[in-house]
């Protein structure tokens, strides 16, 4: 059950209890968490693999997913990756999916970096996700869903080319069923 300022986490280690996941937090600075919640299985009582991080409000919430998304939970042993999201990012039945493609992305671009870059100029930036390999490294190109249609194609027709995301500018296009990197 979410509400708002609640961010879901996944891929969660069996360690990986509300005290682990708040002294992570912690480490990385984050601020504005209420509340950490680790999810068990109803019949076994065994971690179920996710959780929810409340925070003092959604916009705290989406920035703490944009900053942290992809990167390594501090000392996750092997090293676990932050696997986020917020329910923003999903689309609701019948909305029309409004993402663009963003490619020539540089390795130093990572979702903050990309959500940041748009939202800067677009009111209505939701979510940004950049594709990474299974090594946790950037594949040069991401997605940005915006909650305006006409945003979206203001962005498509003015981005092309853009600088100051990455060292070189960037290329953007319409995505192509997207939803499945929103909704982990």
């Amino acid at each position: 059950m979410t509400r708002v300022g609640a961010l879901w986490i996944g891929g969660l280690e069996p360690y990986m209890d509300e005290n682990f996941l708040n002294a992570a937090m912690m480490a990385l600075g984050q601020e504005g968490v209420v509340s950490i919640k680790v999810m068990t299985n109803k019949f076994t009582g065994e971690p179920a693999g996710y959780g929810f991080i409340n925070f003092e409000s959604d916009q705290r919430a989406i920035l703490t997913m944009h900053r942290l998304g992809g990167k390594v939970i501090p000392n996750s042993n092997p090293p676990v990756r932050f696997k986020l999201n917020h329910n923003s990012t999903r689309l609701q039945p019948g909305e029309p999916d409004t993402s663009i493609w963003a490619g020539d992305l540089t390795p130093e671009v990572d979702d903050f970096a990309l959500y940041q870059f748009f939202s800067q100029r677009y009111q209505t930036v939701r979510c940004a996700k950049v594709v990474l390999d299974e090594s946790g490294f950037s594949k040069g190109y991401g997605f940005v869903r915006f909650g305006s249609e006409s945003e979206q194609q203001h962005a498509l027709a003015n981005m092309t080319g853009e600088h100051g995301l990455g060292s070189k500018p960037i290329k953007v296009s319409m995505a192509n069923q997207v939803s499945f990197l929103f909704d982990e």
